[in-house]
């Protein structure tokens, strides 16, 4: 199996039994990554089974494109019935650094761990041999302290992913942190911790099989040639605050084998080079003291914010949202220092977010509502307080990030997903980055109107899916990237990096997306027109598990509904909203709602393009045999 090692890792800490999973069965139909996940998730967890329980699954799962040298192909999907998900449900997260590629290079294409241990444990993989030790020595450490002595007691060649305090404590909001700053969320970091696994450590010294070496090669010298795209180094966030200036770019941070440009800088803060690290876009901005009036908190706290998160292991998606609420609630007289003990008039100051992150990360007094996350949070204030919460608030990450009444497509890609925002809307938010440059100047990019245009019928499936004023297109458009997406997903391909839809060192500044299909066949030897049917197997997957566990057809495949009803006030970067319109040329979204009408209209199109019966918006019979997923049926 060139791409595949073959076979996965199955741990049942409840009875300390290791066995093997034959990888074929599922990678023949689901790929591998979210894709093969997705698959084992449904056959292994029940609806009834609730995210701390022995009986919910944490997997990790790599994708073939993993460690063969592919360019930007070092990510691994993680997924498990979320804490954070609410009602508690599937979920799934993206790990990228180094950690993927060493599971991989060791033998295994994944892990499923299961039950629990009746003590601290930790899982050791060193190629074949594979282990479960003690913890106590490890158990109460943070992130970073768990790091060094799993790197003082297996070398420095050892890649792990552990969880901090906050884990332990089933802190909803957990992140899993692993080996170069990579994290997922979702609370899968609590999730490991409930299983009183406190870390998996790897350590692989084999290679992946590839069908043809020197074609890869030339492919990988053709990526690294058009993959040249507009820097994020100054994220949205930190943007809108006009202090971009206070961040220099000293170097970046690369994942195993690749050499492409991404959102994970080295950045020296304040120029200070006593204060220089490896950032990564939102975990960077989440706490910025001088948009809560504190322009004189030295520049450290700044820079120290994501290291005291990761430290302790919560969500800095999380913390952002709820930092912002009790600013809210605050300033509004809603909460009080005395009933939180917390020092809210410090908000922004490190004083604060050390006293947040401590109470929270241990449960202590106000912090163990927070750490049940802000969506459960609701349930536990008063109105006034519940008043606060804007319509963003999500349970995994924040709605309208890339707004569905700006980006219409989007409307369709928001409900088919449970976390937010989902990366799905990212592949449209990056093309229009350097359309907007050549609108500011058109020497700073070859993205013009009709290159524009060129990139909407290549990648979304005509020029109409441009046009934002319009619903014209966009059902198919929204099909088309959720496909790639979840099959980059199941590839091992990063994000940031992929697709390639537009490039500033092409004449045009058009990208090339057939390229993922000659990479996977030079890989595995599969023709690329094998990629359609899988995309369309791994979308189907996820749909049953979601409606298995609660989703509504059709009204929960309409976004939220504030997008109907109120005007869109502001822009990505606090200012106006302009997107491409008729011809690509410049229109302002500002003030734009969503048309039910029409939007319905647009839903009902979208479930014939994906063979779907109208009223279930459930596959058809005829569409899972087409599939070979006869197997996969569900009653609603």
């Amino acid at each position: 199996m060139n791409g595949w090692m073959g076979k996965i890792l199955h741990v049942d800490l409840s009875d300390s039994s290791i066995r093997e999973i034959p990888t074929q069965p599922y990678a023949e139909k689901y790929l591998g990554g979210r894709g093969v996940a997705s698959r084992l998730y449904w056959e292994k967890v029940t609806p009834r089974v609730k995210a701390f329980d022995p009986g919910n699954r944490l997997i990790f799962m790599t994708g073939p494109l993993l460690a063969t040298g592919a360019q930007g192909a070092a990510r691994m999907c993680v997924c498990g019935k979320s804490p954070m998900a609410y009602p508690e449900g599937y979920c799934y997260g993206n790990m990228g650094g180094h950690f993927p590629a060493e599971l991989k290079k060791a033998g295994w294409d994944g892990i499923v761990i299961d039950g629990r241990a009746s003590r601290p444990t930790y899982l050791l993989i060193d190629n074949d041999k594979v282990e479960l030790r003690d913890a106590a020595t490890l158990w109460g450490k943070g992130a970073y302290e768990v790091e060094e002595m799993l790197l003082k007691a297996h070398g420095d060649k050892i890649r792990f992913v552990t969880t901090g305090v906050a884990g332990e404590n089933l802190v909803r909001t957990a992140v899993l942190f692993g080996s170069q700053l990579a994290t997922v969320t979702a609370g899968f970091g609590a999730v490991l911790a409930s299983k009183k696994l406190k870390a998996i450590a790897v350590r692989g010294t084999g290679s992946v099989s590839v069908s043809d070496p020197a074609r890869l090669k030339e492919l990988n010298r053709y990526t690294l040639q058009i993959k040249k795209t507009a820097s994020l180094a100054v994220t949205p966030r930190l943007g809108m605050t006009n202090h971009g200036h206070v961040l220099k770019e000293v170097g970046q941070r690369h994942c195993y084998l690749c050499g492409l440009t991404c959102s994970k800088y080295i950045y020296r803060f304040g120029n200070d080079p006593n204060l220089e690290g490896l950032r990564g876009c939102q975990a960077m901005e989440y706490y910025l003291p001088w948009i809560f009036g504190h322009e004189d908190e030295p520049i450290k706290t700044l820079f120290d914010a994501p290291t005291l998160a990761n430290e302790y292991s919560i969500d800095t998606f999380e913390l952002q949202n709820m930092v912002d609420w009790l600013d809210a609630c605050y300033k509004s007289g809603a909460l009080t220092e005395a009933e939180t003990g917390l020092p809210l008039s410090g908000i922004g100051t490190r004083e604060f977010l050390e006293k947040l992150l401590y109470i929270i990360a241990h449960r202590e007094g106000y912090g163990d509502i927070l750490a049940e996350g802000l969506v459960r949070v609701r349930d536990k204030v008063s109105e006034k307080a519940r008043t606060m919460f804007p319509h963003s608030t999500a349970p995994i990450g924040s709605h309208d990030g890339v707004p569905p009444r700006a980006f219409i497509a989007h409307a369709l890609l928001y409900p088919f997903e449970n976390r937010m925002h989902p990366i799905t809307v990212h592949e449209m938010g990056y093309a229009r980055m350097p359309w907007q440059m050549y609108q500011a100047d058109p020497k700073s990019s070859p993205v013009s109107p009709e290159s524009f245009l060129k990139i909407a019928k290549l990648f979304w499936g005509s020029e109409a899916a441009a046009d934002q004023t319009t619903y014209e297109g966009k059902a198919m458009a929204a099909r088309n990237i959720q496909n790639r997406t979840y099959l980059r997903d199941s590839l091992g391909l990063c994000d940031y990096t992929w697709p390639i839809t537009y490039s500033l060192a092409t004449p045009d500044g058009v990208g090339d997306p057939d390229l993922e299909g000659k990479i996977f066949t030079a890989v595995t030897g599969i023709p690329a027109s094998e990629l359609g049917p899988y995309a369309e197997r791994i979308f189907n997957m996820q749909r049953f598990i979601r409606v298995r566990e609660g989703h509504r057809v059709p009204q929960d495949d309409f976004p939220p509904e504030f997008n109907f009803t109120e005007p869109f006030s502001f822009g990505i970067h606090g200012g106006k909203m302009v997107m491409p319109g008729p011809g690509a040329r410049p229109v302002d979204m500002t003030g734009n709602k969503l048309d039910r009408n029409k939007f319905t209209a647009m839903l009902k199109e979208y479930y014939q393009l994906r063979c779907w019966d109208e009223k279930t918006g459930l596959p058809t019979k005829k569409t899972l045999a087409a599939l070979g997923m006869e197997d996969v049926a569900i009653k609603v």
